[in-house]
């Protein structure tokens, strides 16, 4: 006899981990024994999106939206019938339903992108035709009490919006246990570094009450906010002060201003995008700005006294570079170059500059590192004799 629990923990996982082909595997029995649930049927959409099938994944959605009308869950009907048209858009079926459920929600009073960005703060800042787009590629998927949406440690690139319910915040211990550190309910999101960066969680994030999500995939997301020039001012300033203002708060520079001080500083960051091969800051030039790679990749090299190259390191998601010739003073040790196209978070000299004097505790850490300096060269000296 089939396990359900188990295999639907497995499908999960699989997702979580972004292994499809496993995750179909598992999907594929749970079709059999929760014909009904639209969890099953929106999953295997995403996993044919992701390998790359679009007309089975549409296909998938289908059944989903009806699996949702079933349950009379309209937003999650709406959304899965939206997943479809983004990926036949000449579907007439489900254009035809989607006219149909639109009118129905209409009669019944609710409005689903308001309602949408009314529980959604990040969303109120969107217009009405960029939320649109938004939500056509947008996941809507429930979790019931229990279930593991994010783990520490995987790899993902999605950010969830909570629209109802309630998630636990939790990170493993030294002594491998589970620490709670938060809860997150309607409006709330989380993923936002796995989404920025790239790279791997940092905590575990369970259901601790069945709970409803969008689901929005970085590629996906900045696919929109090329259409969309608002967007793109949204997706920065959210990255300020969701991801960049703990970059700061751990940059020692900074380490001692609070909340609203830190926030301050992040104001005065501006984007900038650079192509392959383009020099940021060369070596024996005096420091304009210091910077903080918010995607890409950059190569750290100078020169040795025959002339050639030399590669230092390289740096990628949430790396700080050019702070040391602004707090010194002096010309800049390396170049630093980008390898691939890459989008920086820049903060001029002159910004720097107001932000030392303006708080005492910049100052003194500056002072520090400059002292610390010092005492290192003449130690070294020293050492020589």
């Amino acid at each position: 006899m089939l396990d359900r629990n188990k295999i639907r923990k497995d499908a999960e996982h699989y997702l979580i981990d972004g292994s499809y082909a496993k995750a179909m595997e598992e999907l594929g029995k749970l079709c059999v024994i929760e014909t009904n649930d639209p969890w099953v049927w929106s999953s295997l959409g995403e996993c044919y999106v992701n390998t790359g099938d679009d007309q089975k994944a549409a296909k998938n959605f289908m059944t989903a939206y009806k699996k949702f009308l079933q349950q009379n869950d309209l937003q999650s009907a709406l959304s899965a019938l939206e997943r479809v048209l983004s990926l036949d858009s000449g579907n007439k079926e489900a254009g035809e339903n989607r006219a149909r459920l639109l009118n129905r929600l209409s009669k019944e009073g609710i409005k689903p992108v308001q309602s949408i960005a009314k529980k959604i703060p990040i969303f109120s800042e969107i217009e009405e035709h960029e939320l649109n787009d938004i939500l056509k590629i947008a996941r809507a998927i429930s979790f019931p009490e229990g279930r593991t949406i994010i783990e520490e440690g995987s790899k993902g690139d999605s950010i969830y919006f909570i629209v109802s319910g309630i998630v636990s915040v939790s990170k493993k211990g030294k002594d491998g246990k589970d620490i709670m550190l938060d809860t997150l309910s309607d409006g709330d999101f989380f993923g936002e570094f796995g989404f920025f960066t790239g790279g791997k969680r940092q905590a575990s994030i369970s259901s601790a009450s069945t709970v409803e999500l969008y689901e929005l995939k970085k590629q996906d997301m900045e696919d929109v906010a090329q259409r969309h020039q608002n967007v793109s001012k949204v997706l920065v300033d959210f990255y300020k002060k969701r991801v960049l203002d703990n970059i700061i708060a751990m940059t020692p520079i900074f380490s001692e201003l609070d909340n609203t001080e830190r926030a301050d500083i992040i104001g005065r960051f501006e984007l900038m995008v650079v192509e392959p091969g383009k020099v940021i800051v060369k070596e024996g030039d005096p420091g304009d700005a210091m910077y903080v790679v918010k995607d890409g990749l950059l190569q750290v090299s100078t020169v040795d006294n025959n002339g050639r190259e030399v590669v230092l390191a390289q740096l990628g998601e949430g790396d700080i570079f050019g702070e040391v010739a602004l707090i010194t003073g002096k010309l800049r040790t390396a170049t630093v170059k980008a390898v691939r196209k890459s989008r920086l978070m820049k903060l001029p000299k002159e910004d720097f500059q107001g932000v030392v004097e303006k708080y005492e505790s910049v100052k003194r850490m500056v002072l520090k590192i400059i002292n610390d300096r010092a005492e290192d060269t003449i130690r070294h000296l020293s050492d020589k004799g």
